[in-house]
């Protein structure tokens, strides 16, 4: 196993508190994220591997890890530092996927000790005129843009996902999750246009809800009510996928009957 896996468990293995002091340390940190995403940008790849070798050597030598609130911000920045570290200079892979990889994980900086406004929210326009598109496309019922207008929503809300998590109540983040996991899922083009409908109107409602600050948190539906309709809508679609396919199976058998 390689030392720098060997050292981040050694951070996870010790206890951390919630920030408290260090704050020109972290700032430190954050400018070197920063500036890794400048070079990446700039396709100027090499340099932005080394910042990003400089910052895992300042965040331990910081103990960097006393600024983090929780094991789930500790995992995910560890995880995208990796991720960044292993596709910035990957020639093989599409400068625009080594760019979003080193921009998760600036991202993931800002949001651990974001006190304010984190940068991924700043993402919101980009993200909801995705969202747009595809309402538009399912309202011309045209499945293949709607197809193309999802991938593209989905690439930028993987940007957000992890810092998002990091900064969010877990239940209006597992809101937005379910609903993704509707539209991936077959079921969902097999509802209705109404259905639909209805599905992505509440998905925009969490969306705007994920992007909103604390005091909204009372206006937005409980978990449990979104993934009951949600569930209700695939019962109630694969009963009627049965019962279509049990009358076409009697009608059948009536024709072959009658011949």
């Amino acid at each position: 196993m390689r030392i720098r896996m060997l050292i981040w468990m050694l951070v996870c293995l010790f206890p951390y508190t919630a920030y408290a002091s260090g704050g020109q340390e972290w700032d430190k940190l954050d400018r070197i994220s920063d500036e890794a995403l400048q070079m990446t940008k700039n396709q100027r790849f090499e340099e932005a591997k080394q910042l990003l070798e400089y910052f895992e050597q300042q965040f331990l030598q910081f103990n960097a890890r006393e600024g983090i609130q929780s094991m789930d911000a500790l995992h995910a920045l560890t995880v995208t530092h990796e991720g960044a570290v292993k596709t910035v200079t990957a020639s093989t892979l599409p400068i625009e996927e080594r760019v979003n990889q080193v921009a998760q994980f600036r991202l993931v900086v800002d949001a651990v000790q974001a006190k304010h406004q984190p940068l991924w929210k700043e993402m919101k326009e980009t993200i909801m005129s995705a969202f747009a598109g595809m309402k538009e496309a399912m309202e011309h019922e045209d499945e293949g843009a709607f197809q193309q207008s999802f991938q593209q929503f989905l690439q930028r809300y993987k940007l957000i996902e992890p810092s998002a998590k990091i900064n969010v109540e877990p239940e209006r983040f597992q809101r937005v999750a379910a609903h993704i996991s509707l539209l991936e899922a077959p079921a969902f083009y097999q509802l209705d246009a109404n259905q639909q409908a209805k599905e992505l109107q509440q998905m925009e409602e969490d969306l705007e809800a994920l992007f909103a600050d604390g005091k909204k948190e009372a206006a937005v539906p409980s978990l449990w009510w979104v993934m009951t309709s949600i569930g209700g809508m695939i019962v109630l679609t694969l009963t009627y996928v049965g019962w279509r396919k049990y009358r076409g199976e009697k009608e059948k058998r009536i024709v072959q009957g009658e011949d």
